[in-house]
Parts: C-alpha cells; structure tokens; sequence
C-alpha cells in the first residue's frame, strides 16, 4: 500500500513538472511571436518619419514624387505603403490659424478626384475632412483602382491622406487588392498614425494682425516746434 501512494505521489509531481514546462514552452513562443511583431522607423533627411512592420521591406519608387515605398511580405493581398511629398507655396503667407480650411478647401474631393486620373477604373467610396497626419489636418479618402504598381495589374483598393504643412503635400496611400483591403486597413491606419514631420511653425498666430491702420495718431513736435511729425 506504501509503494502505491509513492508511485502515485511521484506520478502527480511529475504531471506538475511536465505542465510547468509546457506553459514556459508556450510563454516563450508568445515572447518570440512579439519580437517578430517589431516595427521599423523611417526616416528621411528633411525630418519626415514613419513606422512600418520590420517584415516589410522597401521597393523601387513608382514616380519621382514618391519619398518611400514599403511592400508586406509575398502574397495574394500585395500590401503596400507609399509616401509622395510635393511641393507647395501657394499658401505660405497664410498663419497656421487657417490650416484646417485650406484643407477643406483645396485638399478634400477636387484634390482626390485629380490624384487618382494616375489610375483607371478608379472609383471613390468615402472622403473626410478634418482628419490628421503628422502635424497638418489632412483630407481622408477611400477609393478603389485597377493598378499595376507596384505589381501585376489587379483591381485594388486604398486609403490615403493628403496634409499640407510647411509648404509641403505629404500623401500616404496605403494599398491592397480588393479583397484583401479589409485584412489590412488596421494596419494601414496605424502605419498612418505614425507619421510625422519636422515642426515647421509655432502654433502661436503669426501674420493675422488687427487693423492697426484705425489706431487714433501720434503726433510729435518737430525739432523746432512749428511742424508735427504723425504716427
């Protein structure tokens, strides 16, 4: 009877061990799992930065505006990233004050519907104002394509922003084939949380001043007292 509660005692002990190991296998598998899940931050050298799954990695760029084109590994989804940076002056003597309406005004549907004459077939599904990228407000769209870049011609569907700050239309379109856009969209909104760009400005108004001109004058004697000198 003696012998039989031992081998059952050291039964039950080693069932412990064996369920301790297992859960530390199982630990250690969910620890490498998130080192795979790692992001890459980029950067370029007029201080725009954004950060994309270190699984992905960068191609050649389709046009000569695009900063940086990343690509998810192989598959039938064909994810990707693009970042086109395009230069902008027609409002630099505007204060940052009205950034938000010079979005609504000229980077909402009449931005988006030029933009996308670079594709065929394209067709838009959704577009927002008063969205964010980096530090500038920035128009939203959705739309779909029939494309070749950065790969074979497919029907293809996206999410873009376009912001102007510091005399500069930063554009991230993020893209998959159709059918798998809604596999990825999670991932192509955080990509685009992640963008920044170097501060340009102060938030504090500059340029928009009262109307000094109605300040009552000042007036000055002259250095021999019969002429006034106004201010």
């Amino acid at each position: 009877m003696q012998g039989q509660e031992s081998g059952f005692t050291a039964g039950y002990y080693f069932m412990r061990f064996l369920c301790t190991v297992l859960l530390t296998v199982l630990l250690l598998c969910g620890a490498s799992y998130t080192v795979r899940a790692d992001y890459f931050v980029w950067q370029d050298v007029g201080g725009l930065s954004f950060s994309f799954p270190d699984t992905w990695k960068a191609v050649t760029n389709a046009d000569s505006d695009d900063l940086l084109t990343v690509m998810a590994p192989s598959g039938r989804g064909h994810a990707m990233c693009r970042v086109r940076v395009r230069e902008d002056h027609r409002y630099s003597v505007y204060p940052p004050y009205y950034d938000s309406v010079i979005q609504k005004v000229d980077f909402s549907m009449g931005f988006w519907d030029r933009y996308l004459r670079e594709y065929n077939d394209t067709e838009i599904y959704n577009i927002q104002n008063g969205a964010g990228l980096g530090r500038g407000f920035a128009g939203y769209a959705v739309a779909g394509y029939k494309s070749a870049v950065p790969g074979p011609l497919m029907d293809r569907k996206a999410l873009m922003f376009a912001s102007l700050y510091d005399d500069n239309v930063y554009i991230l379109e993020c893209s998959a084939h159709e059918d798998a856009f809604a596999n990825w969209k999670g991932l192509f909104l955080s990509i685009a949380g992640s963008v920044n760009f170097r501060k340009g400005h102060h938030e504090i108004l500059s340029g928009h001043y009262r109307n000094f001109m109605a300040d009552p004058r000042i007036e000055f004697d002259g250095t021999e007292g019969r002429n006034t000198v106004s201010y």
